[in-house]
């Protein structure tokens, strides 16, 4: 697919964005062209708005990167995206805003499928009431999601502003910069707005393939009373570049759904670290006790926060049940053993998506996600107790 795109600017004052000089700029844009003579020549354009985008952009960030990302969101959910570029180290005051296409053409020549894009670059002290100026830019009677790569760890006026006019908040824990702190602030977010934030986490969606293939062992019908006598679970990460001596979400997040969907609760038990093992101890049904390490390896390029084995063991019955990923990051590789029985389950691809790509797929997400929130519930309850240790 080759992407176009077609920019104008519109008139805009410090005080506020003038939206109907704004909706007269699209509107043009979307005049059909004419011929020579006059006549109105041939549509080779299709407008689709299936949703309203709002995107929060550092000024640091790669305006590049974002870009990309729009041009694979506009291929999969055409709509009409709101691009927040806010330059919050400037005390100048600034507001400006510019509107364009954002289409995608077949190389064979069919007919484009175009998206629009408002641009608003701020600064300064206009940048906490900007929402103001979003909300009317808004498309009626079509959903709005939020895209927030960064959730702040702090209280953000913006950002609480945003999320009030968004029915669905896009979020990737991969990308936080203090993954502690912000993965304790969006469980304080979701348990004090259970109605008022719908979160999808692109970091998520990446352990999709994990979840499945632990699940897939209780499938079969020997190893399933064996769910019942776990005991020891051990998750081994790569150490996110950004904090290196944090826990990768990935890893808690795993663990936060184990945790709750097994009904394992915190027993109160300090935590411990040796500074590349986090242990923890849990409490199955019954009183079980169930020991969790997480484990840090040896920094991988090309891994930043990633899992790279979950191993699951009941203790007494002589079985572990494992999944890792290969060498190469390939392929995700399922192995169980009771025993002296060693039977390797799967092998699958471990399909490596662009975040475009995912973004795409949680804009067709509009129903809260429980199975998330709880696993992100349960993660910030061990965070709790680790910082208190």
């Amino acid at each position: 697919m080759e992407t176009q795109t077609h920019n104008s600017s519109a008139a805009v004052s410090v005080s506020g964005i003038d939206v109907s000089k704004l909706e007269k700029e699209l509107a043009a844009m979307w005049q059909p062209a004419k011929n020579e003579d006059g006549t109105v020549a041939e549509a080779g354009t299709t407008r689709v708005c299936v949703l309203n985008l709002i995107v929060y952009a550092a000024q640091q960030e790669d305006r590049a990167e974002i870009d990309q990302l729009l041009d694979e969101v506009t291929e999969q959910t055409p709509g009409r995206s709101i691009i927040l570029v806010a330059d919050r180290d400037s005390a100048d005051a600034k507001l400006e805003a510019y509107v364009s296409t954002r289409c995608q053409t077949s190389s064979r020549g069919a007919k484009q499928v175009c998206g629009e894009q408002i641009t608003i670059e701020a600064s300064g002290p206009v940048i906490e009431t900007v929402s103001t100026a979003i909300e009317p830019l808004l498309m009626p009677d079509m959903p709005v999601f939020l895209w927030w790569k960064d959730i702040p760890h702090y209280e953000d006026k913006l950002f609480n502003r945003l999320v009030g006019l968004a029915d669905r908040v896009v979020i990737d824990s991969l990308a936080f910069d203090h993954p502690h702190e912000d993965l304790l602030r969006l469980a304080e977010i979701i348990r004090t707005n259970p109605q008022f934030m719908l979160v999808s986490d692109l970091n998520w969606g990446r352990m999709t393939a994990w979840r499945s293939l632990v699940a897939s062992f209780w499938d079969v019908d020997d190893y399933r009373p064996l769910l019942d006598q776990i005991d020891t679970v051990i998750v081994e990460y790569d150490p996110p570049d950004v904090a290196h001596s944090a826990i990768a979400p990935q890893a808690l997040l795993i663990i936060g759904w184990l945790a709750s969907r097994l009904g394992w609760q915190f027993l109160g038990q300090a935590p411990h670290s040796d500074g590349q093992t986090t242990h923890f101890t849990l409490q199955a049904l019954g009183g079980r006790e169930v020991k969790i390490e997480l484990r840090a390896l040896p920094d991988r390029e090309g891994r930043d926060g990633w899992l790279a084995s979950l191993t699951l063991r009941a203790t007494q019955a002589g079985a572990e049940f494992r999944v890792a990923m290969n060498e190469a990051g390939t392929k995700l590789e399922t192995e169980a053993r009771i025993g002296d029985a060693h039977h390797v389950e799967r092998v699958v691809a471990y399909e490596q998506k662009t975040e475009g790509q995912r973004l795409s797929r949680e804009l067709g997400l509009l129903l809260r996600d429980r199975i998330y929130e709880a696993a992100v519930t349960a993660a910030a309850q061990l965070l709790a107790a680790l910082s208190q240790s």
